[in-house]
């Protein structure tokens, strides 16, 4: 077992190899909020670079330093750090989002929904009840390490569709609660709030059945078709070299499923909210609810 030791050999050879990860992260914060950067192209550079830090980290089995509680052991500081994945992703989307408008774009809020209580990963206006705007994001596929093999972009996706079709159908219900009529799907969920939007930054599967841009395209196309407002993705894989990771383009005809595209749009539907209604729109509250979340057990994404 190795030593979870800043200064052992083992992680200084990493290191030279990969970076150190704690200051491609601070390098990245960088970007965005000191450079004012307001695309994701213009990071994706150093945010491959972090990414593939992060996950050379994971097959070395070497928690990286200054990332993690330095109190945990080697393999929990290490597991809970990768675990971290998605939040470093939607801190960086927010912070891109708040240079787009100018408006406050707090990560990760407690928001209430019809049903439930939902942890969203973007909200605007960031408050418990009547947000306008909601943006969930994931990170999938991982490379191989240990026992485990390589975990593809698509696993488990089964699961985190319906997660993401009852997140937006359940806050939409928020405001009518029981007493919501809906006639025609499409025209309700177009035109209730909040406005509902995924984006989904994915590492493709290379080895045993290979990943494509295409599928992951078609699956977001179908939640927008279904439940959702828009999706956006951004997907890479290991360059040929074995160094590091590049990042797959969008065709020309998928553009409105780039991850700058849908960041533009939010943005745009922000800025248009924050002049038609004010700068934090009011809250809408329901005359009764059907339950009262708050004697429920939380769900286990919002401990």
């Amino acid at each position: 077992m190795l030593a979870d030791n800043p200064h052992s050999q083992q992680l200084f050879d990493l290191e030279e190899r990969v970076g150190i990860a704690s200051e491609l992260w601070q390098e990245l914060l960088d970007e965005v909020q000191y450079a004012g950067a307001t695309s994701f192209v213009e990071i994706s550079d150093v945010w491959l670079r972090f990414i593939w830090a992060l996950d050379a980290h994971r097959v070395a089995s070497i928690p990286p330093r200054g990332l993690g509680k330095e109190a945990l052991d080697s393999s929990r500081r290490l597991a809970a750090v990768y675990r971290m994945k998605g939040n470093f992703f939607s801190t960086v989307l927010a912070l891109l989002l708040q240079n787009q408008t100018s408006q406050p774009i707090r990560p990760r809020t407690k928001i209430q929904g019809f049903s439930q209580t939902h942890q969203i990963d973007l909200a605007w206006p960031s408050r418990k009840h009547d947000p306008r705007i909601c943006v969930e994001s994931k990170v999938t596929g991982a490379p191989a390490y240990g026992s485990y093999g390589e975990r593809g972009a698509l696993s488990d996706w089964s699961n985190r569709r319906k997660e993401l079709k009852f997140s937006a159908t359940d806050l939409k219900l928020f405001r009518r609660q029981q007493a919501t009529s809906i006639r025609h799907w499409g025209q309700w969920r177009e035109g209730a709030p909040p406005k509902t939007y995924f984006v989904w930054g994915a590492r493709l599967r290379t080895t045993s059945r290979p990943e494509r841009l295409l599928s992951l395209h078609q699956e977001a196309q179908a939640l927008i078709a279904t439940y959702l407002d828009g999706a956006g993705v951004v997907a890479w894989r290991p360059r040929g070299d074995g160094n590091g990771y590049e990042r797959v383009p969008t065709p020309p005809n998928q553009l409105h499923l780039d991850i700058d595209d849908v960041l533009h749009r939010v943005a745009s539907e922000i800025q248009d909210l924050a002049e038609r209604e004010g700068e934090v729109p009011e809250v809408v509250m329901p005359s009764s609810t059907a339950i009262d979340v708050e004697r429920l057990a939380p769900d286990s994404g919002t401990d």
